[in-house]
């Protein structure tokens, strides 16, 4: 594939900027419109938590959930030194990281509405930049070789439309791949205080952010219908109670969320605070929601 031209890429550096962002590094307050708090009062044991503090375990707890089963998704694409790669939603920046050392000569450029955690590998070909995947600046069309979200587009409900803005981005032979977390392993749980909870959480972030945890099971067809060509798609489910990262991303999401469970009547504090205690049964063990990869390219 050959790279599109350098000089046409968004850049974010001085005197090297041929788009308009609105980049900004200032940290987001810890309280949204949305009425989901990034952090403070426990509703459990009214301790005080720090936004920063949840935040930054959450986005961790994700990368050690999923990156495994990324970087597989992203290796048999067979990434060239010199792809130009686009990672949308790029969290704490790991798979951005990854990318940039496997395209040494091409560029990565990584994006974020909150750029607190978002840090780079410290070479030249990676740039971090402040970007609404939605209503932010268009990229150059037939730009990238690689586009890559994961878990940033069930909760836009506008979704389809930052789908079809991807392919446009694309070069023609151009990969978008999307990773997207589904709620369909709860449904089956024998544990009914885990489904509730689970179920309490998918209802407060669609109610709260417009997510939607059942989308991604469609994302073969979201793919074709932006003009792509659907190469793949595979799941892998995150398991809870075995004492790894899975536990501790819904201990956090549960902290984060909880308020708003508790005060819409999905749950009472003492199933919430039941529901936490099953960590630390060693008899608990189930599965939580999963992850749906899917790949298309640009023909």
């Amino acid at each position: 594939m050959k790279p599109a031209d350098a000089s046409t890429a968004p850049d974010n550096r001085a005197g090297h900027s041929p788009m308009t962002f609105n980049m900004s590094t200032t940290p987001p307050v810890d309280n949204d419109s949305s009425g989901i708090p990034h952090g403070g009062v426990d509703p459990i044991g009214g301790r005080v938590e720090t936004g920063a503090d949840l935040d930054w375990r959450r986005l961790r707890a994700i990368e050690a959930i999923w990156d495994v089963e990324t970087i597989g998704v992203l290796s048999c694409l067979g990434i060239g030194k010199h792809w130009k790669c686009l990672e949308l939603g790029a969290g704490a920046g790991s798979i951005a990281r990854w990318l940039a050392y496997q395209c040494p000569r091409g560029r990565v450029i990584a994006t974020e509405v909150d750029l607190r955690f978002l840090d780079g590998p410290g070479v030249r070909n990676f740039d971090a930049i402040f970007h609404d995947a939605v209503e932010g600046d268009d990229f150059p069309d037939g730009y990238f070789d690689l586009i890559h979200a994961r878990a940033i587009l069930a909760h836009l409900p506008d979704r389809q439309a930052v789908i079809d803005r991807a392919a446009r981005w694309l070069a023609p032979g151009g990969w978008l791949v999307v990773e997207e977390p589904a709620l369909f392993p709860v449904d089956s749980s024998p544990n009914v205080l885990f489904r509730r909870c689970m179920e309490a959480y998918a209802e407060t972030m669609a109610r709260c952010l417009g997510t939607d945890l059942r989308w991604s099971r469609a994302l073969p067809t979201a793919l074709t219908d932006a003009g792509l060509r659907a190469s793949g798609i595979r799941v892998a489910a995150v398991p809870v109670g075995d004492g790894g990262p899975g536990d501790e991303f819904w201990r956090v999401c549960w902290r984060q969320v909880g308020p708003e469970m508790v005060s819409t009547g999905l749950l009472t504090p003492e199933e919430l605070e039941d529901a936490m205690d099953q960590f630390e049964d060693p008899e608990f063990m189930d599965l939580s929601w999963a992850l749906v990869s899917a790949w298309a390219f640009k023909p």
